[in-house]
């Protein structure tokens, strides 16, 4: 018969569960508040026992408003689930060499901390983790990291710069959404997918690197982002996804490779900045409101000889009117009679 010899005490002022059998310790969550600056060590003593301190417990120092700042000791491997949660006063976080896994939401709101940089033994970042630590400023995320999870710094407003490691393989939903501070962003080869909302709201974004690895990019992913001013989708992507560049009103340059099939609803909503734009010859169907709001559109060339299907309007009344839509030679009648396309009053033959 085996027993289960754990017991909490309390040892410097933190709250551990002590395992006799495997001599570690947990720190977990503490009746009382903790305050100020906190240093969670390597090993601790109890009677005549030395433990390793090896975890700290989901929401262990959550909602401690009077936290200002953490060490945690080279044994430390995994922080739980809300570990640090709405601490609002923390501003700095000092992670011990051993760790590899930081949970979901773990310090989330943590509206006063300033940086994090991440030892190279972190493999695992959960969702929301740093979701709305408003002061954010730098980020260096583990070179090993192969996920940047759903909204890891959603609301992170004050973040310019990050750090992304070469393992990484995909760009969760909106995982830097509302980053209005962040100027640029460089995505290494491996990177494979950028999903949904990923970027939006980033409002201060200038200047995309995208990898010739990527092969999807999902909707909305850089949906606000007002000064972006040029944007050119990798050869793997094939289709512009549903509002990939909506409301980017400072966009005036898109290169779109020769293999994109499809321009997906809102694609280019209210890039009031746009002047031109080719849609290659693969492309066989382009969203409703496509180009809604585009109210500097002069040119839109299309070099498909066969008229990309469209299920209803694509542009405003004005674009229609004023635009000059280029087709290939000899396809202006083929133009003339599809659906939506009749609606350009001016089309002209591409030299």
């Amino acid at each position: 018969m085996f027993f289960l010899l754990l017991m909490i005490t309390i040892l410097d002022n933190i709250t551990y569960l002590l395992d006799e059998g495997k001599k570690c310790a947990t720190v977990t969550k503490s009746l009382v508040s903790y305050s100020g600056d906190i240093v969670v060590p390597a090993t601790v003593q109890h009677g005549t026992v030395e433990y390793v301190v090896n975890d700290i417990l989901d929401e262990a120092f959550a909602g401690c408003t009077g936290l200002t700042s953490v060490v945690l000791g080279d044994n430390v491997e995994s922080i739980g689930i809300g570990a640090f949660e709405e601490c609002t006063a923390l501003e700095n976080v000092v992670f011990g060499s051993a760790s590899h896994l930081i949970g979901m939401r773990a310090f989330k709101g943590c509206a006063a901390l300033k940086e994090v940089v991440l030892p190279a033994g972190v493999l695992v970042i959960g969702r929301e983790a740093f979701a709305g630590c408003s002061s954010l400023v730098n980020a260096y995320l583990s070179d090993n990291l192969i996920n940047i999870e759903p909204s890891l710094f959603d609301g992170c407003s004050s973040l310019e710069k990050v750090s992304i490691g070469g393992m990484v393989e995909s760009v969760g939903e909106y995982a830097f959404c509302g980053c209005s501070s962040l100027k640029s962003i460089e995505l290494s080869q491996g990177v494979v997918s950028v999903e949904g909302w990923a970027f939006r709201d980033c409002t201060s974004l200038e200047n995309v690197a995208l990898p010739a690895t990527l092969a999807s990019l999902k909707k909305g992913a850089f949906w606000g982002c007002s000064s972006l001013k040029e944007f050119a989708l990798p050869n793997g992507v094939n289709m512009l996804d549903q509002g990939v560049l909506a409301n980017c009103t400072s966009l005036d340059h898109v290169a779109l490779h020769d293999g994109v099939l499809s321009i997906g609803y809102g694609a280019f909503y209210n890039c009031s900045s746009l002047e031109s734009v080719t849609l290659p010859a693969a492309v066989v169907n382009v969203g409703d409101q496509a180009f809604r709001s585009c109210k500097a559109l002069k040119e839109l060339c299309v070099m498909c000889e066969a008229a990309p299907m469209c299920s209803a309007d694509i542009a405003d009344a004005d674009v229609y009117a004023t635009a000059v839509l280029r087709v290939p030679q000899g396809c202006v009648g083929e133009y003339g009679f599809a659906r939506i396309w009749e609606r350009f009053g001016n089309v002209e033959e591409l030299m």
